[in-house]
Formats: structure tokens, sequence, C-alpha cells
């Protein structure tokens, strides 16, 4: 590069003397911004310094300098290219057309890059005169010519409204940034005056809404208008809403765009990247962020983004149509989840800041696959290289835990040494998109499609998507070797439940449109194994039915053994077989701990094929900018076949992550697992050494399994360890609109349940409602102390008494009532403002139907400048007990205090109190429910 580039700024430097006196004579604009600097200024600067990294950078380290080189090359390749003729009808001879929104953003955004280049020190271009005068020329001829206050847009194939609205104006307002200092007062005027044309408000919803207040609120200080600025940071407040349905981002953690397709790792990446990028920008300005609901983009990244990353990869099943992009793999989309989460480690409250910090370097660190510098922009680099070098930040420790995201039928596990992706779909959701010629094979991702993510980082990367059988994708039921059209489902049930947070199962009913083919799915993810039943694979459509138990992208060689049954397959490529009576086998990884074991609680006959399989990225999506160059990659492929037909197909097997041949041959003699039930009514397995029954009840009307017995569809688990039974419940179809009847085939003394549960029975057996009405798929849950319980009388009484109420409620001290939050109780809550501590309380008194014991419960708004120790007094008929609550976490739920005998009237109370607390204390509602 070093040549080129020196040739030319040779051949352009005769010319800087001319540019230097056009400069001073005004044409650059120098003079005419000579005065006092104002906030406005401050701000640019601060953006400037936010896209280019600052005069600070060190540019000894390998890995900027390295990318600063990059940038160099890359920006002076598009200058040499540049036509620059005054008689020119275009910039770049790839890109001319006038009214194409596409070649008018693809111009901008290599104006953009040469202004990166010519902004950002350490670049051999920086400050070049010449480049910084070819780039005004050409955005002056850009609005000339094709983007100015006067162009209509046609609608048409290669003309965009997001173009024109966003995409072009982003790149636009961010090269008036890095150009601002060359550039007149009216050389900006113009170029805000067509943003302004096609962006004159922030509009829309999701990313596009985020997209389009970036570009507002970047106008607004470029222009010096704070009505702007302060609509484009208000915009944000929407998007920092909650949903309940549709767009954007849910309380479980999922996040959806275009209506049903789960979109976490696409548009909510650019989600992410938009609002912390106007967080930041806007920081410590008078237009800074004050909404308390920005408490909710801290929650996204351990809810929404966390969950579905491993070691620097962001998981395919929440990436919609952007896993057929050549560019966009799982590890560069990985990787700009971490810009977004880095940007925002900079406002964050200490506690998330931290967190998010910890994170980073713990997916820097372990992402030995691709590494994360090789495709950030250098000022991500440099403020990720501060956090790395910290030895005082200590890289998060491996993610365990089991997260299900109801409202987008996904659900995902991470274990030591392993994570479990599952992709379904439903009534609600979409089976995959495919629109804008993108995702042409998708047809199956989202039909019980499992991921298994180990050591081999670079499993789902490395051109997994065009060189993969899309007929045969492992976890799915498919017509052997048809394809399938986006659609919905008729059916309801997806979805399902979890026993701490660790453990979990799942389910779909399966129906295809335009297929006949149908079943039911189940998964049982418990602490080193997957259980995958299926039942009622029914299909008249007169061809073969096929679950596919594995296909997994081999090393470079097609060497990974198989072994069957303890015998060693054959490893050369273009190898296939079938073979009955398999009781397990083996496939050993492409890298040490990626072995993977495959055991068959009863035999089958296992059909596998080992091959190299080519293909193009072109095949599924055939845009220009695809490349069509052919890509071989080795693969390996387990499946069932059920044959032409089949009536009441099923299926059983158990993947085993990380297991040696030896440990799944010890496993298959000795298994941990049990299937107790595997039919189209219910699908049950447990998991002896855990003590864990999970069951998925497909049917209303009463079915059991071991100790459950339910009278609705529901996903059930419980959990025996000891003289305590824990059990959840969900309604995964969604619709449930009154409450699912639970019994448990044993004795309990006493309980804990979340709020919507009501225990009526301890003894002879547990028996339970649990009410769903909106419960959208969320899982209840209860814990049990097993042993001789009391029969009850009559189900319990609930008496509440809110901070509104006219009656019951004492306030010492002043209170402030506010109803900024939503997870509230009511129509508002209290707070102590933060002052006057050790001075103010609320007592809550109930007025109590009858002598008995009662549980506490309180409701609260949650938020992270609340106190994490508030103390709390129970005033019940034999003294008081004292508790501390945490009030940063858990809002808008009933929150269980604990049980105590009250004495029937007004002589019991709850009273909370602000002494010795840090933050906020809030005061909303008080339930007590009375007991069996």
């Amino acid at each position: 590069m070093r040549g080129t580039l020196t040739r030319r700024l040779l051949m352009k430097s005769g010319l800087v003397a001319l540019v230097l006196l056009l400069l001073v004579s005004g044409l650059g604009g120098v003079a005419e911004r000579a005065g006092a600097a104002d906030e406005f200024d401050g701000m640019r600067e601060n953006r400037k310094v936010m896209l280019t990294g600052g005069a600070t950078l060190n540019t000894a380290d390998a890995d900027i300098a390295a990318a600063l080189t990059g940038l160099a090359n890359e920006a002076d390749g598009y200058w040499q290219t540049m036509n620059t003729s005054p008689s020119r009808t275009y910039l770049w001879s790839d890109n001319p057309g006038i009214g194409n929104s596409i070649h008018i953003r693809m111009t901008y955004e290599r104006l953009k890059t040469m202004a990166l280049a010519y902004a950002t020190t350490g670049t051999a271009l920086h400050e070049n005169s010449q480049l910084g005068s070819d780039i005004v020329a050409a955005l002056d001829y850009m609005y000339t010519t094709r983007y100015h206050e006067a162009v209509t847009p046609t609608a048409s194939g290669t003309s965009n409204w997001w173009d024109w609205q966003i995409g072009i104006p982003m790149q636009l307002n961010d090269t008036a940034v890095l150009m601002y200092d060359i550039l007149s007062p009216a050389q900006i005027a113009n170029y805000m005056t067509a943003v302004e044309r096609f962006s004159p408000a922030v509009t829309l919803t999701g990313a596009n809404r985020a997209w389009k207040a970036i570009v507002v609120g970047e106008r607004g200080i470029l222009v010096k208008d704070g009505a702007k600025i302060a609509a484009a940071r208000d915009g944000l407040s929407s998007i920092f809403n909650y949903t309940l349905s549709g767009d954007g981002f849910y309380r479980d953690g999922s996040f959806i765009q275009h209506n049903n397709i789960p979109y976490t790792g696409g548009y909510g990446i650019d989600l992410l990247l938009a609002v912390s990028d106007l967080m930041v920008t806007l920081h410590g300005s008078y237009w800074q962020v004050t909404d308390p609901k920005e408490s909710n983009v801290w929650e996204w990244v351990y809810n929404s983004y966390q969950p579905v990353m491993y070691k620097g990869a962001i998981m395919d099943m929440v990436r919609g149509r952007e896993i057929s992009r050549n560019y966009s793999q799982d590890h560069e989309a990985g990787h700009r989840v971490m810009q977004g989460i880095l940007l925002l480690s900079k406002i964050a409250p200490p506690a998330q800041s931290a967190d998010f910090k910890r994170m980073l370097k713990g997916w820097i660190i372990s992402d030995t696959f691709k590494s994360f510098y090789a495709d950030a922009p250098v000022p991500i680099i440099a403020q990720a290289k501060t956090i790395t070098a910290d030895p005082l930040i200590e890289p998060a420790a491996e993610l365990i835990g089991y997260k299900q995201f109801s409202a987008m039928d996904r659900a995902v596990q991470h274990r030591p040494g392993y994570s479990f992706g599952l992709a379904m779909y439903s009534s609600r959701i979409g089976s995959y998109e495919a629109i804008n010629s993108e995702n042409a094979k998708a047809w199956y991702t989202s039909a019980g499609m499992t991921s298994l993510y180990n050591s081999d980082l670079g499993q789902y990367s490395d051109d997994y998507w065009p060189t993969v059988d899309s007929y045969r994708l492992p976890g799915t039921t498919v017509l052997s070797q048809t394809s399938s059209g986006s659609h919905t489902s008729t059916r309801q049930w997806t979805g399902g439940t979890d026993i701490q947070n660790l453990y979990g199962s799942s389910g779909m009913d399966l129906q295809y449109a335009g297929h006949m083919l149908e079943a039911k799915k189940s998964w049982f993810m418990f602490d080193d194994e997957v259980v995958a039943l299926g039942a009622g694979i029914i299909s008249t459509d007169n061809i073969a039915v096929e679950t596919i138990v594995e296909n997994r992208k081999l090393n470079t060689a097609g060497s990974n053994t198989l072994t069957v049954n303890g015998e060693v397959k054959p490893s050369t490529l273009a190898w296939s077989d079938t073979m009955d009576q398999v009781e397990w086998a083996h496939l050993s990884g492409s890298t040490a701990g990626a072995d993977t074991g495959y055991y068959f609680p009863q035999t089958v006959s296992l059909a596998a094929k080992k091959e190299a399989r080519t293909g193009n990225w072109k095949q599924i999506n055939p845009r220009p900018v695809t490349p069509s160059t052919p890509i071989t990659r080795n693969y390996m492929t387990l499946w069932l076949d059920h044959g032409v037909n089949p009536s009441n197909g099923e299926y059983q097997y158990v993947l085993l992550p990380g297991n040696t041949a030896a440990q799944v041959a010890a496993y298959a003699a000795a298994p941990d697992i049990e299937v107790l039930a595997n039919s189209s009514s219910v699908q049950a397995v447990k998991e002896s050494k855990l003590g864990i029954i999970g069951a998925n009840f497909w049917e209303d009307g009463g079915s059991s399994a071991d100790l459950i017995t339910v009278n609705k569809k529901s996903a059930v688990m419980t959990r025996e360890a000891g003289d305590t039974l824990e059990l959840s419940v969900s309604d995964p179809t969604q619709t449930g609109t009154g409450v699912i009847e639970v019994e448990l085939d044993r004795s309990a003394s006493g309980y804990t349940a979340d709020s919507g549960i009501t225990v009526t029975q301890l003894s002879p057996t547990i028996r339970l409602s649990v009410n769903v009405s909106a419960a959208k798929g969320k899982t209840f849950k209860a814990s049990f102390d097993l042993g001789s319980g009391t029969p009850p009388t009559l189900p319990g009484e609930e008496v509440i008494v809110d901070n509104n109420d006219t009656t019951g409620v004492l306030k010492t001290g002043s209170w402030k009532t506010a109803a900024v939050q939503t997870d509230r109780y009511g129509i508002n809550y209290l707070h102590d403002d933060n002052n006057g501590k050790g001075s103010k309380s609320v007592t809550f008194t109930p007025d109590l139907p009858v002598t008995a014991t009662y549980s506490v419960y309180m409701m609260w708004p949650q938020h992270f400048n609340r106190s994490t120790a508030i103390p709390l007094d129970i005033v019940h008929s034999t003294g008081t007990a004292t508790h501390s609550i945490d009030q940063t976490s858990n809002g808008g739920v009933w929150n269980f205090i604990g049980t105590y005998t009250f004495t029937a009237g007004t002589s019991g109370s709850v009273i909370i109190r602000n002494n010795g607390t840090i933050g906020y204390v809030a005061a909303d509602a008080v339930k007590f429910v009375r007991n069996p």
C-alpha cells in the first residue's frame, strides 16, 4: 500500500498550496467558524472522537496500527478510483445511478470511509489537504446531483425508502462531522437541508426508529438546533418500553422485528448500536437521556443479548435472514453486539458498567476463532484495549443457565463446555424470513433446529450456511429433500418451562403449511444431556419423513471419527450407511472438547452420510454484492427414517455433548434418564441423578406422568432433593384464560409460591391451581417442604393494601407520589426521594377477615437507583419479624416475604422504612393471602 499511496500523495501535492489559499479565503469556512465554542460544538467534537478515537490513539499498538493501515488502504482505494473530472456524471463507475438509492448510499459510505481516514490520527491520509478537498467537492457534487431537498424518489427495485430516510443521511451526517472544519456554513446548510427533507422527525419502530433518532439528533448538533436534539432523545423513550406484541423487546428477553421474526442478532444489534450510539453522543450534555426507563437498556444486555452469545459469536437462531450474508457470520455479528455493549459500559451505572466490562473481556479472550480487533473500528479497538489491559477487570465466568424466550419461540441452555440453542415456531412466530432476495434455503431453521456450541468455534462460521444440507438441519422432522415456504403454524403449543433457571424443557406442536406432516416434538435439557422426543408423527404427503439427529461440519480433511456401538466407521469421505440396532454413536470433534455422543433409549436404524458438500453464498442470497465463489466443506449427517406416510411415528435420542466414545458407551449401559411417556398426549422424561421430571402435556383433560397430573395443556417440571419438591408450570399455548389444575403425588407441610399459584391441598396429595390468564408463556414456580401436611379448609382469600388506598396506609415523613414506572401495582407508588434517611416509613395495615396463617407478598417498581437493603417489619399475632428487601430487581411481581399468623381485624401490619438505606426506597403495595 505504501508505494501506491505515496505516488498518489506526490501526484496531488502540487495542489496543496491552492487548497490552502482557498481555505484561507473562506471556501473552507475556517474564518467563519471563529468565535466562542458552545455546547453544540462540544457535542460535535465529542462525536468526532467517537468516530475516530481522538488524538491520543496508541498507534504503536499492533491491532490499532493494523486497523489504521486497513482504513487508509480502503480509503485510498476509493480515492484512486473516484472520478474527479470537472465534467463527471458519477463518482464511481460501479455506482453511477441517479435516483438509485442503493448507488447513492454506497457512494456516501465510501465518502465516509475517506473522511474517516482523513480525520483519524495515525493514518497515512490524516489531514491530507488534497484528500480533504476532493471529499468536499464530492459532497457538493452529490448534493447538486443526487441527494438534495428537491429530490422526489420513485419506489422501484433500485429505490428504497430506508436508504433515503436512514442509510444515506447517517453516512452524510457522520461525514459532515468529520469534515466540519473545512466545510463552509453554506455547505453544512445544504447537506442538512437534504437530510431534513427525508428525515424531519423520529418515526417508525424498533431499529428503524433508533436510526431515525440518530439522523435527527446528529443533524440537530450540526445545525445547532436544540429542539431537534430533544426530539431525537425523546424518540428513544418508546424504544425503551417493553412490548406485549409486535416489534420490540419483551420482558422475557425476546426481541421481535417484522411482527413475528426473532431478530436479537439482526435488527436487535442495529438497535443496540443505534441506541447506545445516541445515548453516548448525548451523555453529559443538556440533552442527556433522563428517562428512567433507560434502565431497561441495561436489562437488555443481561436478558436479551448475553444469553444468546457464545465466546464472541451470537447464535444464528436469532439472526433471521442475516445468516445468508457472507460478510456477517456469527462471530462478526457477535462482535457488533460487543461494540454496542462497549459503548454502554461508558455510561451505565457503576455496577452495570463493571458487569459489561467483565462480559466483554471474557468474550474477547475466549473468541479464539476470530479476533475482536480484526473487524472493529479504530476507536472501539482502543476502548476494548483499556478493558483487556486492566488487571482489576476479571473476565466474566462462563455463563451457566437456562432461558426460555416465550415471546419468540426460542430456548437456550448454557452448561460447562457447551451451549445448546433451540429454534421453534408457532401461530405467533414465523418459520423463517426470506425477503429482499435473502435467506433462500432457510426452510427448516425454526422447525426445531438445534445448535450445539462448543470449543469448535467455527462450526457455524466458516461458510456453514451455503454448504450445509438445508433439507437436513439437526433436530428437525421433515419431508425428505422437500422445501417448505415461510409461514406461521396453525398450532399454538410452543414453549416450555425451567427448574432453578438451570434446566429446562421445551416443546413444539409441529404442523407445516403446504405439507400434511405434523409431529409433537420435545426437548429436555438437563445437566450434561439433552433428551429429544418425537411422537404423533403423521404424514400423507407420499414422501419419506426423516428426523435429523445430527448435521455437523467436520474438519478440513473430513477425518472426524464416527463410532457406532463400539465399531469405528470408515474415515473416508463419500461414505454412507444405514445401521440397524444402534444403541449409541459417537462423533469426534474438530477440536479438543468438541466430541458429541448420541444415545438411543430404544435401538434404532440409523442412517449416516459423510460427504464433501459444495455451494456458494449466491445460492442463498442472490443480491449483486454476494459472491458466487464455490466453497466446499465436509459434513456428517445422522438421521432416522420414518418411512413414507407414517401414521404414528416416534423417536427418542439423547445428545451427550463433550463425551468421549468410552463415556458414551458407559452412559448407554447405565443411562441417567428414563423416558416416562412418549405419545401425542404427553411426553415426559426423568433424570434420576438430578431428581428432575419434565413433562409436556399436549391435550386438555386429565393427563399424568409419574407424580404429575394436570387438567390442561401445559409444560411442567419437578425436582425432588432431600425434603424439598420444586415445581414449575407454564402455558405454552399462551391462550389460557383460566387456571391449570395440578396435582402432585406427594404430601407437604409448607410451601412458598409465585403470585398466581393458589395451593388448595397439602395432603394426602398436593393440589394447586395456576392462573395463566395473560401470562404469555411465563413460568410459575412453587417450592414445597415435603412431609405430613394438614388438610386444607377453604382456598385462601387475598387482601391487598395499596399505597393509594384511603384507609390502611400511614405515611411518616415526606413521601413523593410517582407513576413514571409501569412495573407497579395500581396507578402510582411512593418513594422517599432518597433523603430524610431514618425518618420515613409507610405502614400498610390490612383488615383481615379471620384469624389465620397468611403469606405476605410485596410489590415494588424496580430500578437500579433503588436501595438493595430496605428494612421491613412484619407485625403479626406473636411479635414482629424483620426482613430486608432489594428493590433493584423483581419489579412488577408479587415477591414472597414470609408466612405468619395474623389476628382478624387490623392489628397486623407491614412497615417499610428507609433507615440506613443507600438509594431510593419505594412503597407500593402489600398482599396477604390466607393459607389453607
